[in-house]
């Protein structure tokens, strides 16, 4: 009885002192068989056993071995799991850790199927495909599965996996944002201005592009793209009039259109008037379109760098206006130089009369007058043909079509010159600014690969040359810049072109003179200054040009009077005060902010005073004028100018200007809110050259116009998805995967 009860004892003795197997053992200890062999009679090796256990630790190079027991043991005082718990806080027992690791708390299929936000994924799907401008195939890309699966193991069938149901969930989207959008321009409180722009798409198609911009009731300046309809069988103003009347009805601001922006063809003056028409015929609603044509800024600047760059002659320029008359977008600059181009190769015999006529005909304002260069030889066929010019061009050539001259360039220059081209005249600045910002450099690299340059040679005189142009096309790369920009607005226009013409008059002294006198310089300065005097007359048809300078705190009157003829001063302050007259004087404001009462007038004292005494005490006064003769167009722009801390139409926007000028400020916001520039649909068309890429040619025209239009109100924040407070996508959205 003793025997059996002490081998109790000892059983549970051993039980007790043996510890149990921790959690990560198999991740320290590995576990190897050796086999236990023994010699037969013939001298081969008879298997006696399955072999003994080896248990190795991973972690300790030298440590091993044979008992299960000794390599728990080395485990649990060797490598233990660290503690989570304070010191403060009691050791629990071994055993009792050991089991609660091992009934770790495991999420559910359900659990983890109900975290799942499909609202929030079906709208970053739209995201990708629309901003991000990837193909409607991708969410059939086994990556991309893999993706959304290493986030949540338990929605495989959740996900969007067909381009069709994706397509789908696009339109649905598009509507439902376009109807946000609708709603955001019905509480604007300004007009609606809109540019537009025609663009030819890789796959051959022609796309309007149709974009607004406005002032939102939080005093904020807001832009969008409304549509990008195709543009099918011809390209006329009647044309591209019906469609900007379909997007106007679309979004039901037909009544509240304000000015129009665009490029300087002649079918934008078509459209226009067609628009003026349409919209009188079918609602009554009367829209001046001479007086609301907005030209581009940065098309006029183009134009006339173009001018400078290759025109021969005043004739050359009056033939190649002419020939783009009809021509719009980006096909406009590249006619415009291909007709300055064969224009070069004719030759010309006006006379004098002819020239004069044509030029002087329609102005309404001039800037100055330009007398001919008799002396300039007839040959002259524009700047950029001449040798400095060519060579830089036959040198950047070089450097595009040999990688090895490439690398080469790389190495001890440093910077790439670029690749010059017809339609923007900026691509020849940056050529020649880096040309001579590496001036030195590029000397060197000529001295010393004479062998493989061949007659590509930049001579002293050559370099002479680069840095006159250079030096005289910077403030035309700065003025762009300057209209480029969020904050671009009409005020800029005038003050551009103003700055430029100055700036031509002076390069033109600067070049007269007996010291520099260069009579290609000057010959392609007055080609210049031609283009740009010529649209810069035109701006007398459209009195928003001068109201925004007026209106300017900054410049008003002072500046026209220090700028201008005194001949220009008073028919343009005449044209700017009737949008006043017309529109905004007789408009009372709808919410004041004023909260007091008017207060009776005071009663006229009955007490007679003499004359003298009148009179006396009337000199002696010192009180101003009253307050509500502040809210006047005429009083605003006499009153004496002060520096600003923001643009213009942000000084109009704070609520002091409300509550000083409750009227003039409405007048000043809807006149600075308008765009200088057709900047927006040149963005579009930027963006829907990455949609329209190669391997995607077959997408229709509607597919294109739903991701610029989604990616245009994401990118200017009109759209928010549902878990930022936004509206997200319809309920009935879904379609089969």
């Amino acid at each position: 009885m003793s025997s059996e009860i002490s081998s109790v004892l000892s059983a549970n003795a051993s039980l007790i002192s043996t510890p149990s197997t921790p959690a990560h053992f198999d991740a320290i200890i590995r576990i190897d068989r050796v086999e236990a062999t023994r010699e037969r009679p013939d001298g081969s090796l008879k298997r006696r056993s399955a072999g003994t256990a080896l248990f190795i630790c991973m972690r300790c190079s030298s440590w091993s071995s044979p008992h299960r027991t000794n390599a728990v043991k080395h485990v649990l005082s060797k490598h233990p799991v660290p503690s989570t718990s304070t010191r403060s806080t009691p050791s629990t027992p071994i055993i009792q850790q050991e089991i609660t690791s091992l009934f770790a708390p495991q999420t559910s299929a359900n659990g983890l199927r109900n975290a799942f936000n499909q609202q929030a994924y079906r709208e970053a799907i739209v995201g990708l495909l629309t901003r991000r401008k990837m193909p409607f195939s991708a969410v059939e890309w086994s990556e991309m599965k893999d993706l959304a699966l290493a986030c949540n193991p338990a929605i495989g069938n959740l996900l969007i996996t067909s381009r069709r149901t994706v397509v789908r969930y696009i339109a649905s989207n598009y509507n439902l944002y376009r109807a946000q959008i609708r709603e955001s321009l019905s509480t604007a409180i300004t007009p609606i201005h809109i540019s537009s722009d025609l663009w030819t798409s890789p796959h051959r198609h022609a796309l309007l592009a149709v974009c607004a911009q406005w002032v939102d009731c939080d005093y904020q300046l807001q832009k969008a793209l409304l549509a990008l309809p195709e543009c099918r069988f011809n390209h006329s103003g009647h044309k591209q009039a019906s469609l900007i009347l379909q997007t106007l009805e679309a979004f039901d601001i037909q009544s509240r259109l304000g000015y129009h922006t665009g490029d300087n063809a002649t079918s934008n003056d078509t459209c226009i008037e067609v628009l003026e028409s349409e919209l009188f015929a079918k609602y009554g609603i009367k829209f001046n379109s001479k007086r609301r044509r907005v030209r581009c800024i940065g098309h006029i600047i183009n134009l006339s760098l173009q001018a400078f760059l290759l025109a021969s002659s005043k004739e050359a320029l009056l033939a190649a206006l002419e020939t783009v008359a009809d021509v719009s977008g980006e096909e406009l600059i590249a006619q415009f130089s291909n007709a300055l181009d064969s224009q070069q190769r004719r030759e010309h015999a006006p006379t004098d009369e002819t020239q004069q006529s044509q030029s002087s005909q329609g102005r309404t304002r001039r800037r100055g007058s330009w007398d001919n260069q008799s002396s300039l030889p007839d040959e002259y066929s524009g700047i950029q043909n001449i040798p400095a010019l060519q060579k830089l061009h036959r040198l950047a050539v070089w450097l595009r079509n040999s990688s090895i001259h490439a690398n080469l360039w790389d190495k001890e220059v440093g910077i790439r010159l670029g690749i010059d081209n017809q339609t923007r005249w900026s691509s020849w600045y940056m050529v020649i600014d880096r040309a001579v910002r590496r001036q030195g450099e590029i000397k060197i690299f000529m001295a010393e690969h004479e062998d493989i340059l061949g007659t590509i040679r930049i001579t002293s005189s050559d370099w002479d040359l680069l840095g006159k142009a250079h030096a005289f096309l910077q403030p035309f790369a700065s003025a762009t810049l300057y209209a480029e920009g969020d904050k671009s607005s009409i005020s800029q226009s005038l003050l551009i072109m103003d700055s430029l013409l100055v700036h031509y008059e002076r390069e033109k002294e600067h070049y007269s003179s007996q010291q520099y006198y260069d009579a290609r310089m000057l010959r392609s300065i007055e080609m210049g200054w031609f283009i740009l005097d010529k649209y810069y007359s035109m701006t007398g048809d459209v009195p928003a040009y001068a109201a925004a300078l007026l209106l300017d705190p900054s410049r008003r009157t002072a500046y026209l009077k220090k700028n201008w003829p005194r001949a220009w001063l008073q028919p343009a302050i005449r044209a700017a005060s009737t949008i006043w007259e017309d529109e905004f004087k007789i408009q009372l404001s709808k919410a004041s902010p004023r909260g007091f009462e008017s207060m009776p007038p005071p009663l006229r004292s009955s007490k007679p005073r003499s004359a003298i005494l009148e009179s006396i005490m009337r000199d002696m006064e010192v009180t101003t004028s009253d307050a509500g003769d502040e809210d006047d167009f005429m009083t605003f722009i006499n009153a004496p100018t002060f520096r600003i801390d923001c643009t213009p139409l942000e000084w109009w926007c704070r609520k002091e200007q409300y509550d000083r000028y409750p009227r003039l400020s409405k007048m000043a916001i809807s006149i600075l809110s308008i765009p200088a520039e057709s900047s927006e649909p040149e963005r579009t068309f930027s963006g829907a050259r990455r949609t329209c890429s190669w391997d995607r040619l077959s997408l229709s025209c509607m597919n294109i116009e739903r991701i610029e239009c989604i990616s245009s109100w994401l990118r200017e924040g009109h759209i928010r998805p549902l878990h930022l407070n936004g509206m997200g996508l319809p309920k009935g959205a879904s379609g089969r995967g």
